[in-house]
């Protein structure tokens, strides 16, 4: 069955010596590349890393980073991605859930790792760097050199992803995921060997490899790499570079189009742009078309567990006679509209919850089989929890999660968890989150706070509490401090309310 390296190894052959990846200091041939898997596997199996052992990376993207993920085809170790905003506390609990026998973190990271190292009892081998020279010796077989030694169901990552629970859960991506995802974007958007993308999203989200930038990799293309999104850097590598693709989060197009020049340029290398995660408003998508003007513009919708992407238009056209849609269903999912009882519904047009079935669907949670059972069907339905819809030419709309769940700024934070945070601070009798629409974010993450007794929370000391234990993009961006939160019969905080009473209040706060 198809893995990522095993394809690249089909490129070494069929492209010798094309440049499969770079970055700002050097690049590596598909041939050079796989080597440099290999010969990454073999080191790190050296530290226990074998197969089905986990092995962690809190960085920036690099070459490494990407060659670490093929690298996970050839031996059978797992890959588990680390955003690298987690706490330390989150950082621990990762740890913990999926007991990596490797921790890889870059410098910049290492105090964060300094301060939970004691409780990590020295299980873990942790190392501050790669080595640059490893050798490609002969320890693999012939076939395993050139297929790598994984079954397209073997785990190829663990990505962790914040859910409706307090804390964050393990999606186990298969071998087979990855490699469908890529053959979905071949097919239904054309990518091809004379691609080229620059991977600016990070590697620790689905996004930052399943959308386009893996796919393009996968088809035999070429990916240049920056460790981070920084618009002006980002600006200038696409007049260096020249790439053909280009897939961005939504809050990363606002740094682009806030640039003073943004609309001074012209990319017509680009054939083809992507967004996601949020809205942009009508204005930066004109300015990202003019600069773009020989792109596609285009719109998408999917989630961790399905491997990134289910819906997406190919076309700018479709998008401007279809106002508002995602784009449609590409042909290698089923998909099906429920109700909150996951009753089939008559109307299969919806509005419904979401559930799809095909070949990118994950295999379930790390360690967790009850709230994998709940998610995925034994038939291998994935219950998304999105209330979607679709017109009479078969776009889809999305209409709102079911879910207690806010995406701000590509980053999804379960309400439950910054709520959980908050009631722990000894002035807070109870809090509610929620999301606000917001240009930037996408979503904007306000708590609505009570006070314990007859204290009056300070809200600089609230948000200082907030990141002390959680990720810079958990923290609440306001506070409202309420005498109380409506509450249903059973007890529930009716947050549809609580956001129609909040909004009034930030707009009469509005100059």
């Amino acid at each position: 069955m198809p893995n990522i390296y095993q394809s690249a190894m089909f490129n070494a052959q069929r492209f010798p010596g094309k440049v499969a990846v770079s970055d700002a200091a050097s690049s590596l041939s598909f041939g050079r590349f796989c080597e440099r898997a290999r010969a990454l596997a073999l080191y790190l199996e050296g530290f226990g890393a074998r197969p089905g052992e986990r092995v962690a990376i809190m960085a920036d993207n690099s070459i490494d980073y990407l060659a670490l993920m093929h690298a996970a085809a050839v031996t059978g170790f797992i890959l588990v991605p680390v955003n690298i905003r987690y706490s330390a506390d989150e950082l621990l609990y990762l740890l913990n859930d999926c007991e990596p026998r490797v921790l890889i973190v870059d410098p910049e990271f290492r105090p964060t790792v300094a301060m939970i190292e004691e409780r990590l009892g020295g299980s873990i081998a942790i190392l501050d760097a790669l080595p640059a020279d490893l050798p490609d010796h002969d320890a693999l077989s012939v076939l395993a050199r050139r297929f790598g030694t994984v079954a397209d169901d073997d785990v190829a990552i663990i990505l962790y992803t914040s859910g409706t629970t307090s804390r964050p859960k393990g999606a186990m991506i298969t071998h087979g995921n990855l490699a469908w995802n890529a053959i979905n974007y071949m097919v239904e958007l054309g990518v091809d060997e004379t691609a080229r993308a620059i991977l600016a999203t990070p590697l620790f989200h689905v996004g930052g490899f399943g959308v386009v930038n893996g796919p393009v990799l996968y088809a035999g293309g070429s990916l240049h790499i920056l460790p981070r999104f920084r618009p002006r850097d980002t600006l200038d590598v696409l007049h260096t570079v020249k790439p053909t693709h280009l897939f961005l989060l939504s809050t990363m197009w606002v740094g682009l189009t806030d640039l003073p020049d943004f609309t001074e340029h012209s990319v017509p290398s680009v054939t083809f742009v992507q967004t996601a995660a949020a809205p942009l408003g009508e204005w930066r998508q004109e300015q990202i078309r003019q600069v773009f003007s020989k792109a596609e513009f285009s719109w998408g919708f999917g989630q961790t567990e399905s491997c990134v992407t289910t819906i997406k238009n190919r076309y700018t056209h479709e998008i401007l006679t279809h106002p508002g849609s995602t784009g449609y269903f590409w042909r290698h999912f089923n998909y099906r509209f429920v109700d909150e009882q996951r009753e089939l519904l008559a109307d299969q047009n919806g509005p419904g919850i979401l559930e799809i079935r095909g070949p990118t669907i994950f295999k379930g949670y790390w360690r967790q089989p009850e709230l994998t059972a709940e998610t995925l069907s034994p038939d291998g339905w994935l219950h998304t929890g999105d209330i979607i819809r679709l017109d009479s030419d078969g776009f889809a709309y999305f209409m709102g999660r079911s879910k207690d769940m806010i995406k701000t700024g590509g980053e999804n934070v379960a309400a439950l968890e910054v709520e959980n945070c908050l009631v722990r601070h000894g002035q807070v009798a109870e809090a509610a989150v929620l999301g606000m629409p917001h240009e930037y974010w996408g979503e904007e993450l306000v708590a609505a706070v009570v006070p314990a007794g007859n204290t009056v929370p300070d809200v600089a000391e609230l948000r200082a509490f907030c990141r002390a234990q959680l990720a810079a993009f958990k923290v609440p961006k306001r506070f409202v401090i309420l005498d109380a939160l409506p509450h249903s019969s059973s007890g529930k905080v009716q947050k549809f309310m609580l956001k129609d009473r909040i909004r009034s209040m930030l707009d009469q706060d509005s100059p």
